[in-house]
């Protein structure tokens, strides 16, 4: 689990331990899924994971799934809202961190964060975003 902003966390796919551990050691407060179930074998589903974050006092927990060559506008917004409308600290999950990082960049340079920053940003938990340098080019709306 990294924080790649102060009101949110992205991580790979959560098993019953880091579940558990997010909400005691981190005290989130909101979850994010942003991993389409049956993506791999051997995956929890999202009703195990929400349940493993029930049990651990996390209520607030929502599904958003999401291929990155696929994200839709719809999604984007959707995440963006979830984001300002729920409790911090979020955790965002897919299989990697990767999708949950993209969701957040994507939202930022639509906003007018410069893309560099968001490559970096993400960098600085390990998550590789330059092949998502031309979506989040796209995506970017310079600030007036």
């Amino acid at each position: 689990m990294d924080k790649i902003a102060d009101y949110l966390y992205v991580s790979r796919q959560l098993n019953e331990r880091s579940a558990k551990n997010a909400a005691k050691f981190y005290d989130v407060k909101t979850v994010i899924c942003n991993r389409p179930d049956g993506e791999e074998a051997g995956q929890p589903d999202f009703e195990t994971v929400k349940q493993w974050l029930h049990e651990s006092g996390v209520e607030n927990v929502v599904y958003l799934p999401v291929t990155a060559d696929s994200i839709t506008a719809e999604q984007l917004q959707e995440f963006q809202e979830t984001v300002a409308k729920s409790p911090a600290p979020i955790l965002a999950y897919c299989r990697s961190g990767t999708r949950s990082a993209l969701m957040w960049a994507l939202n930022q340079a639509k906003r007018g964060v410069e893309v560099d920053s968001l490559i970096r940003a993400a960098d600085l938990v390990s998550i590789d975003l330059t092949p998502m340098r031309e979506k989040l080019e796209q995506a970017y709306t310079p600030s007036k």
